[in-house]
């Protein structure tokens, strides 16, 4: 069987337990992968074949991209190249299960190290400034209103307060939120292995906003989609606003590390959050609570009495 016609039997299997988006990741890297190798049998494809084409994705390969995007022209990052490899170990392992080949040519194939950048989450500044380009806009010399600053004031407010994922938010449904009792639904997904099921805490502001913004919407239906945007769509509004509001790095997933980042910093445990972000095990928390311990450190060097005073 040819590279082309497997990838496509893979992704219609993948779909059904991965969500939409890395399946299309995955396809779109697979794909490239087939045309790199002038679209083999599967059977003859090798481990050195494989590295090949890693390296060249390394040394040559410069992805197209939009001319708005700040990486015009540059290579793909070692990020991409993980997520490039994992779609490759992910189909030859499919492809072996499935008995298209005998030996998996991608079982040596091992992520790129990456050393971790730390997030810088926003500051309470940058969220004033940002709700308040979210409610406002400037129009002919004088401030107006924005039609969507419910909608969109209880998006930002909810991400902030509950640290959930983009893909979450994009699927909630008006059913998922309880605002008598102040909880947050999230669904499993796919496989659940990274959307998992769980009851979320929602705070008196993020209750305050939701209510506000469903008060607003008429014929509402529990099934109905609760914001009916895109992940793109989220991403695309949320760097829209950033940008009126003059903070840089705004993005669905800094909200993530901001609400994890302070949760901590206001006196909540490592187990709880675990819970509520939804992670399986500990190590990302524990990465978070690295930051915030690194920031205890940093205060009590500024204002540590004995050695101000001494």
């Amino acid at each position: 069987m040819f590279l082309r016609k497997a990838i496509h039997g893979f992704t219609l299997v993948y779909r059904l337990t991965h969500a939409q988006a890395t399946t299309d990741l995955y396809r779109k890297a697979l794909n490239h992968l087939a045309q790199y190798l002038n679209d083999p049998p599967v059977e003859r494809i090798t481990a050195a074949d494989l590295q090949r084409y890693i390296h060249h994705l390394r040394t040559e390969y410069i992805p197209p991209r939009v001319r708005a995007s700040t990486r015009q022209g540059q290579p793909l990052s070692d990020w991409a190249i993980n997520n490039r490899i994992k779609a490759i170990r992910a189909f030859f392992a499919w492809a072996q299960q499935e008995g298209y080949i005998k030996r998996n040519p991608a079982s040596g194939l091992h992520l790129l190290k990456i050393q971790r950048i730390q997030p810088v989450p926003f500051t309470l500044d940058e969220m004033r400034r940002l709700l308040h380009a979210t409610e406002y806009t400037q129009h002919a010399n004088r401030r107006v209103r924005r039609p969507t600053w419910k909608r969109n004031t209880a998006l930002i407010i909810l991400l902030l307060d509950t640290g959930i994922r983009v893909g979450e938010l994009c699927r909630l449904k008006v059913a998922d939120v309880r605002l008598e009792v102040g909880e947050l639904h999230i669904r499993p997904f796919g496989s659940g292995r990274k959307s998992r099921a769980r009851v979320i805490p929602l705070g008196k502001t993020a209750r305050q906003a939701l209510w506000r913004y469903l008060a607003s919407l008429p014929d509402l239906d529990p099934s109905d989609s609760l914001f009916n945007l895109t992940p793109k769509s989220v991403r695309d509004l949320l760097h829209r606003l950033g940008k009126a509001a003059g903070v840089p790095n705004t993005h669905p997933h800094r909200f993530r590390h901001t609400f994890a980042i302070e949760y901590l910093r206001g006196g909540g445990d490592i187990f709880t959050l675990q819970r509520i972000l939804g992670h399986a095990t500990l190590d990302m928390v524990r990465w978070y609570l690295h930051i915030v311990q690194a920031d205890v450190e940093t205060a009590h060097r500024r204002a540590s009495p004995a050695d101000r005073w001494l």
